[in-house]
């Protein structure tokens, strides 16, 4: 597993998509809505608290699962991460992808 996330979540980049909503609000709404505004199942909203720069197969993997994901923020997928305080190899969505793929 650990193998698994080493190779396809690569730098958290939470410090550079905050700077950049910081400094374009409008133009982050509007192209980049998942990354601001993400909802659950039942349509309560859920706070991103990180954002990391994945491979574009994960990301997909991530997509499919409703997770907040752009492919595209200035070239790079990016997951808006609503969990932290555990490795990320804990998330049950990380655990799930895995399983699906590897085991």
């Amino acid at each position: 597993m650990s193998e698994f996330v080493e190779r396809e979540i690569n730098h958290n980049v939470s410090s550079l998509v905050g700077l950049f909503q910081h400094q374009n609000t409008d133009e982050m709404y509007d192209k980049y809505i998942e990354l601001v505004c993400h909802f659950d199942a039942e349509g309560e909203p859920l706070q991103i608290l990180q954002y990391w720069n994945v491979s574009e197969w994960l990301a997909y993997q991530l997509k499919e699962r409703e997770e907040a994901v752009t492919m595209n923020f200035y070239g790079m997928p990016i997951w808006g991460r609503t969990t932290c305080g555990q490795s990320i190899k804990m998330d049950s969505v990380i655990r799930d992808i895995y399983r699906e793929h590897h085991g």
